[in-house]
């Protein structure tokens, strides 16, 4: 009897493994077929079946990625997981080689099932290249390319002080009045909205969206990903962390694509981006064209610029805080260089940017030093390709590690250091390494924003500087210093975690806010 119920399971359990390998043997012979006998790019021992599943880190693996690069002496690495074929560039070369040379093969995107769940509707950042895409990449490029962001100046510097005077009531919201700042100007921009308090609702939001991003997982790399089905059993069944808090914060991610949009719609400022697409949508209705752009695509692209918007340079910001704590002889030479060129009765402008490079040198070695987007949202390629003697299937996922970029040991000097002395022209005595490439992505998926977060970053660098000494949390008891411990977020951005520190005016400045 004892055999007789053993045996229907030996029977299904070689059925399954005589399938596997049947997979196995189609899969190797149909790469050996298209491959050419060519290699895929160096990768780690994997296991059975499952390839790479349980090899890579599920939390924060750019830093994997990185030591494995080096120790297997190759920017390029290839894994597979369950049958899905994964690229990783270590090195700005290898990105700008594939992904901005080789753009119109590398622009698309994988399907995001976890990011469905998680109620992201018609995003910028997740569609999949087509008309879809070029739509919405040609509507926001228009917004924030170069050129059109140098109208946001004045909002910027009004918005900077009043982020001050915040500081300067209640230093110990330092890290809310930060995102105060961002939110206040993706509204403005986008939505035409003006944040009138501390306590509007849209920055609660935006700490909601920004937790969801941060904790949510990488993009294409849990398992509803590989498995779509999965998102459509309970969590009882599935008990996958990733699947839950999706399912846990879709109210979150959907709240900031209907109430901003909803707020836009209201108001009657027509440079807005909502304003503006919703009164081309509505010329083509009258005109009896097709329209373009629907409800759905508008809410697609206003929860876009709120969430993205918001996050990178809040996140940015934040960093730029915790290397004021970390490194406080930087701070010292920036007030220096301030105090030269801004005298005690005003804040910068950027009007003054073209003689603090100093300030630009910290903006950027705060880029480079903690990249918020450090694995970025994965390209999918969408034919086979060759590179460096490497074959890259079609349908690989391809993602940019810009931590290692950022850190590449052959391009900066000690890179875990945060030394903005490292770009001073080699003209001016200096090493002159390069800005950082890599932390807004490449190609044709490259942020759009890059050029109004930067602004926004330059000109809140500059302000709090002149007028704040950031200084190390001290015991009240004790009377010790406390030196943050250094830990990132792990999803879609990463930001350090919370960490303590001292927002000190700086009495001999102070006229600048009267």
């Amino acid at each position: 009897m004892a055999l007789l119920t053993l045996y229907p399971r030996l029977s299904t359990l070689a059925l399954f493994t005589v399938l596997c390998l049947i997979w196995k043997l189609t899969t190797y012979l149909s790469f050996r077929q298209k491959s050419k006998g060519l290699p895929l790019p160096p990768s780690p021992a994997s296991e059975p079946i499952l390839g790479h599943l349980r090899i890579i880190p599920s939390s924060n693996p750019e830093y994997y990625y990185q030591a494995l690069s080096k120790s297997l002496n190759s920017d390029i690495l290839s894994f597979n997981v369950l049958g899905q074929p994964i690229i990783v560039l270590n090195s700005v070369r290898s990105a700008t080689d594939l992904l901005d040379k080789r753009g119109a093969n590398y622009s698309d995107r994988p399907r995001f099932v976890l990011f469905e769940v998680m109620g992201w509707g018609m995003t910028l950042t997740f569609l999949r290249t087509g008309p879809k895409f070029k739509m919405h990449r040609k509507v926001l490029q228009k917004t924030f390319q170069k050129s059109s962001v140098v109208q946001y100046r004045p909002l910027q510097e009004k918005e900077t002080r009043v982020l001050l005077e915040g500081i300067m009531r209640s230093p110990g919201d330092w890290e809310m009045l930060l995102r105060r700042f961002a939110t206040a100007i993706v509204m403005g921009i986008g939505f035409g909205v003006v944040i009138e308090s501390d306590k509007d609702p849209f920055i609660q939001m935006a700490v909601d969206a920004s937790y969801a991003l941060g904790h949510g997982g990488a993009p294409a790399g849990t398992l509803v990903d590989f498995f779509p089905f999965v998102k459509n059993l309970p969590d009882w069944l599935v008990r996958d962390r990733s699947l839950k808090f999706a399912r846990d914060w879709r109210w979150a991610i959907r709240q900031i694509h209907e109430a901003p949009y909803g707020a836009g719609e209201k108001q009657s400022t027509e440079t807005s981006l909502v304003q503006t697409l919703l009164g081309d949508r509505q010329k083509k209705i009258d005109a009896g064209e097709p329209e373009e752009m629907t409800i759905e695509d508008i809410k697609g692209a206003a929860g876009a610029v709120y969430a993205a918007g918001q996050d990178t340079t809040w996140s940015t910001l934040v960093v730029f805080v915790l290397n004021m704590v970390l490194y406080p002889e930087v701070q010292d030479k920036a007030q220096k260089t301030i105090d030269s060129v801004i005298e005690p009765g005003r804040l910068p402008t950027f009007a003054d940017r073209p003689n603090l490079p100093y300030i630009d040198y910290i903006v950027q070695e705060t880029l480079r030093w903690c990249p918020v987007s450090p694995v970025g949202v994965p390209h999918r390629s969408i034919q086979d390709d060759v590179y460096n003697g490497f074959f890259i299937p079609a349908g690989s996922f391809i993602y940019a590690n810009a931590r290692a970029m950022t850190h590449d040991e052959d391009t900066y000097l000690n890179p875990d250091t945060f030394d903005p002395d490292r770009y001073i022209p080699q003209s001016a005595g200096g090493r002159g390494e390069p800005f950082p490439k890599g932390q807004f992505g490449f190609g044709r998926r490259i942020c759009v924003g890059q050029h109004l977060a930067e602004a926004s970053v330059w000109i809140v660098v500059a302000s709090l500087l002149s007028v704040v000494r950031v200084e190390r949390w001290r015991d009240e008891v004790t009377g010790l210093e406390e030196i943050p411990t250094v830990e990132v977020t792990n999803g879609l951005t990463s930001h350090p975690k919370a960490f303590r520190c001292r927002m000190v005016p700086r009495e001999d400045r102070l006229a600048a806010l009267r």
